[in-house]
């Protein structure tokens, strides 16, 4: 089984792998906004919604 973990943009509910396209984070929005803090994440994945 994958090492699963949350996505480190702190808004954001999504679940990333440890082997992941965008390393910690589950999408480019989210590696860009980094550690920013965001009311709502725009990453637009189902968990996010």
């Amino acid at each position: 089984m994958a090492d699963v973990q949350k996505c480190a943009h702190p808004s954001c509910n999504c679940t990333v792998t440890k082997d992941g396209e965008y390393g910690k984070y589950c999408s480019e929005h989210c590696k860009e906004k980094g550690q920013q803090t965001e009311l709502r994440c725009e990453c637009r994945h189902p968990a996010c919604r």
